[in-house]
Parts: structure tokens; sequence; C-alpha cells
């Protein structure tokens, strides 16, 4: 298999992404949220307010909102997807990718917004029609700058945009 075959199949195989983000007051969050793939650059991301990352997402996004459902200024946080530990034979090595993305805040009652939700419902099952009660409960689309994949030792690569694409191995110095 090759390396972007693989790199495929992993960020495929995810559901859960580590999410890390900056306060106002430059604090660091970091928590676990499911996600799902919207396309090869985009993914997006279900969260409530009660969350500190959320408000941390919100203060990245708090402009005026674009006709299209998203909001007009984005900031960049960081995302990482691991592989499970107990698939890992050496945890020093364990397969995982991190990103950088843009994050736009997407509007209720949007078009964007039903995409997603449909996304949601169609990888996640029957809580999704539970959360979509809550009001506290915001998407987000997160638009991958840039990132970095490791499949193991000596096999780290970095990209730009679309993950898997045009992978370019990561040299020491």
């Amino acid at each position: 298999m090759s390396v972007e075959s693989a790199c495929q199949t992993f960020v495929q195989s995810r559901k859960s992404l580590v999410l890390s983000t900056l306060s106002q007051e430059g604090e660091l969050e970091t928590s676990v949220v499911p996600f799902v793939k919207l396309n090869q650059t985009d993914w997006a991301i279900w969260v409530s307010e009660l969350s500190t990352h959320t408000q941390n997402l919100q203060a990245l996004t708090q402009q005026n909102n674009l006709e299209s459902g998203l909001s007009k200024t984005a900031g960049l946080i960081s995302g990482l997807l691991l592989a499970d530990e107990s698939d890992t034979p050496q945890i020093f090595a364990r397969e995982r990718m991190s990103v950088q993305c843009k994050v736009f805040q997407v509007e209720k009652g949007t078009e964007v917004e039903e995409v997603i939700y449909r996304q949601f419902s169609e990888s996640f099952g029957e809580v999704v029609e539970v959360l979509k009660t809550l009001p506290d409960f915001h998407f987000f689309k997160l638009e991958l700058v840039r990132g970095r994949y490791i499949k193991g030792f000596g096999a780290a690569y970095a990209f730009e945009g679309p993950p898997c694409r045009n992978l370019d191995a990561v040299k020491g110095k």
C-alpha cells in the first residue's frame, strides 16, 4: 500500500478529532470532538456552548456573516487524529495526523448547516436527532490548511491543503 493510500485509509477510519484552541486570555484548551469529512479539504465539528473550546471558536469567528452562511473571519486552530492505542504495537511510532485549520462558524438555518447535519446523522445515528433539539450546539467548518502525517518511525510527511496528497517526506537536520 502506498503512503498516500495508507494516509487516506487512516483519515477515513477516524471519527474523533483532538482539538486545540486558544482563549482570548492566551490559555490553551484541548478536548476531543466528533467530526465529519465534508470533502477533501473541509471537515466539520458540532459542539456545545458549555464547552470552553466552543467559546474560543466563537471568539475567532464573531464578525459579520457571508451570504454562504459562514462568518467572514477565520483563525487557525490545531487538530490531531490518533490511531487507537490498542492497535499500536509501539506507542512511540503511533500513527497520527496533525492539522492546522481555518475555522468558520456555520449559521443556523442555512443550507450549509443542513448539509453538515445530514453528514452527522449518517455518521453518528440517532443521538444526532437529540442534539439537534439543543439550542447550545453549533456547527463549525474546518478548512485544512496544512499538516503532517506520521505513519511510524522515520515515516513523517508534510502536506499543504488536502491531506494525503502531495506528501513530502520530512527530513531531519
